[in-house]
């Protein structure tokens, strides 16, 4: 996840959230359905992919690869676009036969003329601790300017439901209310899926649906959406106490969040840690129409 926003952005950009970014990325895709590339978007004719707030260009290389598997003959156009190159890789990016193009951009501004109707597929993953609920509009103006006609977008992302377990304890409250706080103070927005659903439509997107998963209903997954959860909860408490105000001190900030981690893992090693993370897909018209919305 990348930051269009320094004010709002509750995560950080060194090298350990780097790799945090990289582990989790397994994790997200088995949540979604064990493919990078969500089931509903045809593949058969993707040439040209975007990959927006692109991190560490994780999402990038397994994407290639998947569709290298099913269409090795294919040749690919692959550009990943974040705000800040900080998580970049050091040396070039490459997939499967493909080399990855990495580029400055901040994703609520036009993109150059080069890249607008360039691309078949557009992802985006993760903004909710990033975007002011202001600037969505703008965003998915953006990416949908990105798209061919009959281009996807893809947009991952979840709400404030996100860190939660199957029996909630006080821990639990506490801290998802510090990161509702947080979000409230900092104009962000809590339900971003459903926002994104209703924007999309407005956009001119076409056939757009909303995709629930859980890990409620995978119980193989209880062991990584437990480390997930502490990860993300690691790294993103102290930055919520303090952007919100409920904290000043940064090493006090740390030290109850660690605490909160802490007690919060060992209340999941009984209940079953909860991760909802939905999918927003979309198709940009062939022609301009107006369309429908669905939710699934």
């Amino acid at each position: 996840m990348a930051s269009p926003s320094d004010a709002a952005y509750l995560l950080g950009r060194d090298p350990e959230e780097s790799k945090r970014l990289n582990a989790q990325h397994a994790f997200l895709v088995d949540v979604i359905g064990g493919t990078p590339i969500h089931p509903s978007i045809p593949t058969a004719n993707i040439r040209s992919i975007a990959d927006a707030a692109t991190g560490t260009g994780i999402w990038l290389v397994d994407a290639a690869q998947t569709l290298h598997n099913h269409h090795p003959r294919h040749t690919l156009s692959l550009h990943g676009f974040d705000i800040s190159p900080a998580q970049f890789p050091f040396s070039s990016l490459k997939a499967q036969r493909h080399e990855i193009q990495l580029t400055v951009q901040d994703i609520l501004q036009p993109f150059p003329q080069e890249h607008r109707g360039r691309y078949d597929l557009v992802h985006v993953r993760l903004l909710v601790g990033a975007l002011k609920e202001v600037d969505y509009p703008r965003a998915v103006r953006n990416l949908y300017d990105l798209l061919k006609p009959g281009g996807y977008l893809q947009w991952d992302d979840c709400d404030t439901t996100a860190f939660c377990t199957d029996d909630p304890t006080p821990i639990d409250m506490e801290m998802r209310q510090i990161v509702v706080d947080a979000v409230e103070k900092l104009g962000l927005c809590g339900y971003a899926p459903q926002y994104l659903h209703q924007l999309a439509a407005q956009t001119g997107f076409v056939d757009a649906r909303l995709y629930a998963n859980s890990t409620a209903d995978k119980p193989h997954l209880r062991g990584p959406a437990r480390t997930w959860l502490m990860q993300v909860l690691r790294a993103l408490m102290p930055h919520a106490m303090i952007k919100s105000g409920e904290v000043v001190d940064e090493k006090k900030a740390i030290e109850r969040a660690e605490r909160l981690v802490e007690e919060f893992g060992r209340h999941c090693t009984a209940a079953l840690p909860l991760v909802n993370l939905y999918v927003l897909v979309a198709r940009k018209p062939v022609r301009p129409r107006s369309g429908c919305c669905t939710i699934m």
